[in-house]
């Protein structure tokens, strides 16, 4: 399966090597993919409205053990959609485990979402930062 190319985005920024602009390729930007899509938020998009998740939205509220079942079930099925926006299959075959959980950044506690899923046999994770606060 071809999972295309698209610009290298580490930190929110743009991957620069000189003047030329890097890019990522194959099951790499599978996981660049997963991790945009949590980042930005449902509907955000005015071109892409189905773009995005729920997670940011969900994270602004207080831990809880029934919002992390939400995110962790909105994660989920948000991995599944990857690859899809233009009517083709799901790239990722399964999802193995996603957790919400809090961790200490920079001594605030600060919400997580971990995700490890299978791109064509080969597992792939991802660790995003979800909010502050708890």
């Amino acid at each position: 399966m071809n999972f295309g190319s698209d610009v290298l985005v580490v930190n929110g920024a743009i991957r620069w090597n000189g003047d030329d602009i890097v890019t990522v390729s194959d099951t790499d930007n599978v996981v660049q993919q997963a991790y945009l899509r949590f980042l930005a938020d449902l509907g955000e998009s005015v071109d892409f409205p189905d773009y995005g998740e729920t997670v940011g939205f969900t994270a602004g509220k207080p831990f809880t053990a029934q919002m992390k079942a939400e995110i962790e079930a909105a994660a989920r099925e948000g991995l599944m959609k990857i690859g899809t926006d233009n009517g083709g299959p799901p790239w990722i075959d399964t999802v193995e485990d996603v957790e919400f959980y809090l961790q200490e950044v920079d001594g605030v506690q600060t919400k997580m979402l971990y995700a490890k899923f299978v791109v064509q046999g080969e597992i792939k994770e991802i660790n995003i930062q979800a909010g502050g606060g708890v």
